[in-house]
């Protein structure tokens, strides 16, 4: 009898692996990279990073699909030919910086507002928006503007952070999960580990989207709502709510500024505050029947009813919510056609929130102190979680509707709660504990402060004495006040018309403009290709930097050709975009697992050289000689403050801070020994109502 071959059925697919972080979407896991022969094999997920724990999407695994891209630039660029034909020739690294250093060095001396620097989802805003501000320049921003800033800002704005990088439902205890408008594209792999778990637990989830994709395909109630109209679905829950008196009314009074009284009398002091002389909000304390400041010890706020002073009427910001969603406006009947879906429906799932959050209460044995000095000798949680992201924002009542999102959170007494949503550190943190916007600029000068920010009042907004703006893309004008992450979308269209103003250099970086410049790639391509009647283009010079031939490196004039993201350093910042866990404070890197076969730089450090070229401060010594060897360098030894530098891990000379501590020369190889990341857990006590929890503060600071 012939015997079968012996088969290796589990071949080792590499030699050695090297963990790393994922750079193909925005959820940043971490991964093995397997090596074989000093060439990447095989991608696969690292089963102790906390985001993903081993959890890897196929676009995560096809990183290496990228990584080998036959589209991959190999050396840097100089258009010898008209824009968009193509035509370019190789130079040498030295040639190119020296072109962009001519072309920028003057623009600083004399109108750095002439440069606008834009980036893609290039995941190390805190450092080019740094290059941006020590170059002078106000016109800087990345892709948020046209992502989800509408999210973010609605939930700074409204609670202190929003969903995905900010929060998290709390999977391990949650009931009833609503999840809006959120496809497999964001957040896809913890999303996919937190459904598993639900489903593993019989938690209910009811899916809101217009298209029944694979979440909503596993979801227990599908809703297949209107597009856009997920605002009104929410505001007539709430309606039902109210009506019902399902409100979690001592979280409100406790917790919240429901009490605060707010000016209802015509006028222009109508929907302000009204305030002691100190500035302190008040509110009525049922007990007297008079207006006292909002943290008076001994009180009982009054959620109903106002008071009178000098003929104006002040009422609490609950009553207001109450007269203004009570209103057969926003009953079923009158929603449910507009939405797509029957009046039964809304009131199934109205009831269905009321019931988990009120009859399913979770207690959680777990002391803790409020911000007052109150000691609790439990945790009280309604066990209802919500999230969302782009498919409920990105339309034009974007903001309203996330907004109202949170409102309906809140109502119910579920952000901060066992069961409830989670906020990630270093949220919450509210728009007063946000930067403004800035844009004071002068020649040779660095800005006057951060790019972006949360406006508090007109008073922030970037706009001159006539009321024109300051920036390029009319970031945080009348034209878009909240634009918190800028208006990238609106850079080439606006810089072509000159409107505010002409500028001299585009300098963008992984900037597809086929998907920034608001869908309508035919359109730039003739904006960008424009000439004025002597023959020169209206948008004078572009720079660009990318690792592949992408569309906009077609028009470029100058291309700095960067690395792949399994050949650089890179750091996921508590200072940009964090990936902490809601149990959890987290921060990661990138790091070279194999060196590039090209005439490649990475980009942060083609950046710092450009700096130190200019004599941008904090990139150059007192002798005029480079700070910073390159990224890693600076990702090592900067400081944005005493003790506060790109990584929070592994501070201090002997690496034994977290948080804050000096520099510490190893802490790149500290990262790597452990994975790619770091990890400091959440006290007990402090894991649960942060924004009032005193051990949380104390922690957190």
């Amino acid at each position: 009898m012939n015997k079968q071959p012996a088969l290796d059925l589990s071949p080792r697919v590499g030699d050695e692996i090297r963990q790393t972080t994922c750079y193909m979407c925005a959820c940043r896991c971490g991964i093995n990279v397997h090596l074989k022969d000093g060439k990447v094999a095989y991608i696969d997920g690292n089963r102790e990073h906390p985001v993903n724990r081993g959890v890897l999407c196929a676009k995560g695994s096809a990183g290496i699909m990228q990584h080998l891209s036959p589209a991959r630039l190999r050396a840097p660029l100089k258009r010898t030919g008209p824009r968009g034909s193509g035509e370019f020739e190789e130079i040498s690294w030295e040639e190119a910086l020296s072109i962009a250093t001519d072309w920028l060095r003057p623009l600083r001396e004399s109108a750095p507002e002439k440069l606008a620097f834009f980036t893609g989802r290039d995941q190390s805003q805190s450092f080019t928006g740094w290059w941006a501000q020590a170059f002078g320049t106000p016109n800087w921003a990345a892709h948020g503007g046209f992502c989800s800033v509408n999210m973010a800002a609605a939930g700074i704005y409204t609670m202190g952070g929003s969903f995905w990088e900010f929060g998290q439902p709390d999977w391990d205890r949650t009931r009833l999960f609503l999840l809006f408008g959120v496809a497999e594209d964001h957040d896809s792999n913890p999303l996919k580990m937190g459904l598993g778990k639900l489903k593993a637990r019989g938690a209910r989830v009811i899916g809101i989207n217009p298209i029944r994709s694979g979440y909503n395909a596993i979801a227990d109630d599908w809703v297949g709502i209107t597009p856009g109209t997920d605002g009104l679905f929410i505001l007539s829950l709430a309606h039902e709510l109210l009506k019902a008196g399902k409100i979690d009314l001592g979280y409100l009074i406790r917790y919240t500024n429901a009490p605060y009284l707010v000016n209802a009398t015509d006028g222009p002091e109508k929907g302000l505050f009204l305030r002691d002389e100190n500035g302190k909000p008040l509110v009525r304390d049922r007990k007297t029947g008079q207006a006292v400041a909002w943290d008076t010890p001994g009180i009982s706020p009054d959620l109903a009813n106002g008071v009178e002073r000098g003929g104006t009427t002040h009422l609490p910001v609950f009553r207001h919510l109450a007269d203004r969603y009570l209103d057969d406006a926003y009953a079923p009947e009158t929603v449910a056609p507009r939405c797509g879906i029957t009046p039964d429906q809304i009131r199934a799932i109205a009831s269905e929130i009321a019931r988990v959050a009120f009859e399913e209460e979770i207690t959680l044995d777990q002391p803790w102190t409020d911000f007052r000095g109150v000691k609790h000798d439990r945790m009280i949680g309604r066990p209802v979680a919500m999230h969302a992201m782009r498919g409920i924002s990105a339309h034009s009542n974007g903001f309203q509707t996330a907004r109202a999102l949170h409102m309906l959170q809140i109502l119910i007494g579920s952000v901060e709660t066992p069961g409830g949503f989670r906020f990630k550190p270093p949220y919450p943190k509210p728009p007063e504990g946000h930067p403004r916007p800035h844009a004071g600029h002068a020649p040779g000068q660095p800005l006057d402060g951060p790019h972006l920010g949360y406006p508090l009042g007109p008073e922030h907004l970037l706009i001159h004495d006539d009321g024109t703006p300051k920036r390029i893309d009319k970031a945080f004008s009348w034209d878009a006040p909240l634009s918190a992450h800028g208006m990238m979308h609106m850079v080439i269209s606006n810089a072509h018309a000159g409107d505010p103003y002409p500028i001299d250099t585009l300098f963008l970086y992984m900037a597809n403009m086929a998907w920034n410049s608001s869908m309508n790639t035919s359109a730039v391509i003739d904006m960008l290709t424009d000439t004025t009647q002597d023959g020169s283009y209206r948008i004078p010079r572009i720079i660009c930097s990318d690792a592949y031939s992408s569309e906009m490196v077609a028009f470029a004039d100058l291309v700095l050709p960067d690395t792949t993201y399994l050949e650089r350093h890179d750091c996921i910042s508590l200072l940009d975009r964090p990936i902490c866990e809601a149990e959890a404070l987290a921060d990661s890197i990138r790091w070279p697992v194999v060196a590039p076969d090209r005439d490649v730089r990475p980009f942060q450090s083609v950046l710092l050289d450009l700096g130190a070229r200019l004599g941008l401060p904090g990139m150059v010594t007192p002798d005029g000689s480079p700070k910073f060897r390159d990224y890693a360098d600076y990702i090592t030894h900067h400081e944005r403050r005493p003790g506060i530098g790109p990584l929070a891990g592994w501070r201090g000379p002997d690496g034994s801070g977290k948080g804050r501590g000096a520099p510490n020369p190893d802490q790149i190889d500290r990262y790597i020994e452990n994975g790619g990341f770091w990890l400091d857990p959440i006290p007990e006590e402090a894991q649960f109502f942060k924004p009032w929890n005193a051990a949380y503060q104390d922690w957190a600071v």
